[in-house]
């Protein structure tokens, strides 16, 4: 290389250190002078968490706007990855964890007992049947990998859990307890993201001992959460349902759900994150049952996200990323005044008729708009208190009235006499009878080798007559002339042994016919065929569907699907998100002078003096039309004896001549269904009067005294 190009090269050198200096001055200029507040403020804060915050529930109210499940202000204890010791320091967690149980039950106060291995009343350890899914994956590969899998014993796993913990220093009751909490932990996924919840609804006398002991109850944390509040702790406990901890199903099903809107490539990335957000976690609470399960989506609301900054000199900053927003109102079409006087009317009403002292008193009571189809009432009895689901759970479920089943959608009787209106429909329909055709009652009916009886000797009646004295063998004879296939078609056009479509649970009921009783390996005989004419065999009905039936006949023929939901509305009430419009299922084609013809025989149940369901009447404000019923069966009671027992049933309309609305009343274990019509006049006498009292308001513009 020659001196000069050495000198060259000496020259580039240096321009380029000169070039590098003067950039890195300017650099240091940049973020000392020009960018200096920000770097400094940067530099001040040491953590920038970010937290999901839960939205509240959305309310539940009652078709005037009054309020049947708010929320209300409570605190829950969670444990905070950050703070709480750590895996690696194991006996400093179970001492945490001990102590806090120990708080707890020392003032009978609950916390969430997750294990899935239990103790039941005898003290033998068992396994949960609730957290079947629970207790697989504790036994699995994923936790205590048992040699045995499913089939190994709770004690096996207690010991398992023991070790895993090290509770070898502790009784085993309390150990069980300890490791409780720490299954709970593994299995929710205890991490930053991811508080573990100890206790819900933690009473206030609590919350200021767990917060002033903090170098006991290290990385406990009180923190503010809505739990559900009710206007009325047991009338409309079966409609609203409650409220839980999702289970590992409704969480699988909730993810499948979630994965199926990220597989939609039309969404945006927008979208996506709000799906994520609102993702749920192991640790949510969901709708179990009730108008608290079927409109979940509605009610749940949308996640925020909560921003917390803590500085270098140890201040904590917290700001609303994305603000929570509640979940929608949703509006019903129950009356809650309705509803209440419907409940109080039927327990009474079941008292008063109790036919055998072996079993307790139950029934339900639906109230419908012939017009609409909107439910404005739905009652099963007995009910309870919804405040103690949860707590009484075990009581509730073992007592023997079953408290917790709506019988109102759930159950399915055999309707009786209330049959006797599709019948007269169905002969009339298909020209078997006119109203001038008669029937002599003798009281005996004779058919093949078998003999029916009815309850008096009639004499000749014609249809309406027939349905007034509720006539055995006038129905008896119509039902062997039409034929089982002719009295389901009726049947089933009025809505009789097949879901109605109501947004809650319900059950199918049934229809008697051949191909039923062939399928249980019995044969079909025309004893059947009379007996399905009259409500009995093997038909079976719910509440829900009798009042819709009712209502069918009632409005001229049109049947419409009944509903509970009457819209959702969105938190501040601004927006209108979802209004039920009434739907017309089928319309059942019968004449005006026929169906006339039934409602006079309806009509006639509640004006003639030989009945009693007249003089219970005669304090009815309303003109009304109705069918009693009664159906036989037989009930084992406890000690094993086989008795004949009675259920009862009312169905029935007003006005008479411009319909309104309908009830069906069922009585379990009563001596008639006459005994129940007492229940429809109290829900009139309610209903037309309050209805009497707005209607003076509008007039006059005063109120009434």
């Amino acid at each position: 290389m020659t001196r000069e190009q050495r000198k060259r090269r000496t020259q580039i050198g240096v321009g380029i250190i000169i070039a590098v200096f003067v950039s890195l001055m300017l650099y240091l200029v940049k973020i000392q002078i020009i960018d200096g507040a920000e770097y400094k403020a940067a530099s001040a804060n040491l953590a920038v968490t970010q937290t999901t915050m839960k939205a509240s529930r959305g309310e539940i109210l009652d078709a005037s706007g009054n309020p049947l499940v708010t929320n209300r202000q409570g605190y829950c204890l969670v444990f905070k990855y950050a703070d709480f010791p750590s895996y690696k320091d194991q006996p400093a967690r179970n001492q945490v964890i001990c102590e806090l149980i120990k708080l707890f039950e020392e003032n009978d106060a609950e916390w969430l007992d997750r294990l899935p291995i239990v103790y039941n009343k005898k003290g033998k350890l068992v396994v949960d049947k609730e957290k079947q899914q629970e207790f697989e994956y504790m036994v699995s590969e994923s936790m205590l990998e048992l040699e045995n899998g499913v089939d190994s014993t709770p004690e096996e796993c207690l010991d398992a859990l023991i070790e895993r913990y090290g509770l070898q220093g502790y009784g085993r009751a309390e150990a069980r307890k300890i490791a409780s909490v720490c299954f709970g932990m593994k299995y929710n996924g205890f991490s930053v993201p991811s508080p573990y919840t100890f206790a819900e609804d933690v009473p206030a006398n609590l919350i200021p001992i767990v917060l002033e002991n903090s170098s006991i109850f290290k990385g406990v944390e009180a923190e503010s959460v809505t739990y559900r509040e009710y206007s009325d702790t047991t009338a409309f406990s079966h409609i609203l349902g409650v409220v839980g901890s999702i289970s590992a199903e409704e969480y699988e099903y909730e993810k499948l759900k979630l994965q199926q809107l990220l597989n939609d490539d039309e969404i945006t990335k927008a979208e996506k994150d709000s799906l994520h957000n609102n993702a749920y976690t192991i640790n949510d609470k969901y709708g179990k049952s009730g108008i608290e399960s079927v409109m979940e989506d509605y009610l749940r609301g949308k996640n925020g996200i909560k921003t917390t900054t803590q500085s270098s000199d140890g201040s904590v900053t917290e700001d609303f990323l994305l603000a929570p927003e509640q979940g929608a109102t949703v509006v019903t079409t129950i009356e809650s005044g309705l509803q209440s006087v419907a409940q109080n009317s039927l327990a009474k009403a079941l008292k008063v008729n109790k036919k055998l002292p072996y079993f307790g008193e139950a029934g339900a009571v639906v109230v419908q708009n012939v017009n609409t189809g909107e439910i404005l009432a739905c009652v099963s009895y007995p009910t309870f208190d919804i405040t103690k689901y949860f707590s009484e759970y075990d009581k509730l479920s073992a007592d023997g009235d079953s408290p917790l089943w709506n019988r109102a959608l759930l159950s399915a009787y055999a309707p009786g006499s209330t049959m006797k209106p599709a019948v007269a429909i169905a002969g009339l329909m298909e020209n078997k009878i006119k109203l001038d055709s008669t029937y002599n009652c003798t009281n005996h009916y004779v058919l093949e080798d078998q003999t029916f009886q009815c309850l008096s000797r009639h004499g000749y009646l014609n249809v309406t007559t027939a349905l007034e004295k509720s006539c055995n063998i006038y129905f008896f004879e119509l039902g062997r002339e039409l034929g089982i296939d002719k009295l389901n078609k009726y049947s089933t056009l009025l809505g009789l042994g097949q879901k109605t479509g109501i947004e809650l649970p319900e059950a199918s009921g049934m229809l008697a016919s051949v191909a039923n009783k062939e399928a249980n390996g019995e044969t079909w005989n025309p004893g059947d065929t009379v007996q399905a004419a009259i409500g009995q065999s093997d038909n079976l009905f719910t509440p829900i569907q009798l009042v819709n039936y009712c209502s069918t006949i009632a409005n001229g023929g049109t049947r419409y699907k009944p509903f509970m939901i009457k819209s959702v509305l969105s938190a501040d009430l601004s927006e209108v998100i979802y209004e039920t419009a009434p739907e017309v299922i089928n319309t059942v084609a019968i004449s005006e002078k026929n169906l006339d013809i039934v409602k006079a025989g309806m009509r006639q149940v509640l004006t003639s003096e030989e009945n009693s369901a007249h003089y219970i009447f005669e304090d009815c404000i309303v003109e009304a039309a109705g069918k009693t019923g009664t159906s036989q069966l037989k009930r084992t009671t406890e000690d094993g004896t086989v008795v004949d027992c009675n259920n009862g049933f009312f169905i029935s309309y007003a006005p008479y001549d411009n319909p309104e609305i309908a009830v069906a009343v069922v009585g379990e274990n009563v001596e008639t269904g006459g005994g129940m019509s007492k229940v429809a006049v109290d829900i009139y006498n309610y209903y037309f009067g309050q209805k009497n009292k707005y209607e003076a308001v509008d007039k006059n513009n005063v109120l009434i005294p």
